[in-house]
């Protein structure tokens, strides 16, 4: 019992998935232009912003080298008291504005990642999430979760608060072979 089509048929279908695409406005779907990685996601990431006016850093070509293990591992204590360095440095003078905080953030996590990546743990891909908030007498935890390896993979994290802010750093090294 198979089931011919007519020509109307045909031109009914069309037009009922052209009605479905045009109303799948979707960030995921097909259509939708593609959004390019960059390591530090803001504002300019959104859907509506033009990013072809940020530069991209050009992609390094890597070798395999069957590496299971690493050579050196991820040492979490000077990298927590260089993150503790950084917030101490960076935010003892400052006061807390709401306005500048985004940027704030964009900038310490910038400095932490070039510091990490300047002790040389190779084929470690470096993660640092920063958090910046107003002390107005309230309490604050922060917290995070991710999927790792417990034997090759690891994180440091520091924190500094003076009168008017605190700041809070976490690093996450993922051993890639």
């Amino acid at each position: 019992s198979s089931r011919v089509l007519t020509m109307a048929d045909v031109i009914a279908n069309i037009a009922m998935a052209s009605a479905i695409a045009r109303k799948s406005t979707s960030l995921f779907s097909p259509s939708q232009r593609q959004i390019e990685a960059s390591s530090q996601v803001g504002f300019s990431d959104q859907p509506g912003q033009d990013s072809s006016k940020s530069k991209q850093r050009p992609r390094t070509p890597l070798e395999n080298t069957f590496r299971i293990t690493t050579d050196r591992k991820f040492e979490v204590q000077p990298v927590q008291n260089l993150i503790n360095e950084v917030l101490k440095e960076q935010l003892e003078e400052e006061k807390y504005n709401p306005k500048s905080s985004r940027q704030m953030t964009k900038t310490l996590s910038t400095i932490v990642t070039n510091r990490v990546k300047a002790l040389n743990f190779e084929r470690y891909k470096i993660v640092t999430i920063v958090t910046v908030g107003e002390i107005a007498n309230q309490g604050v935890r922060v917290a995070s979760r991710c999927v790792m390896d417990q034997t090759t993979d690891s994180y440091a994290c520091g924190s500094y608060k003076n009168a008017s802010l605190f700041g809070v750093a976490t690093v996450y090294a993922f051993y890639y072979e």
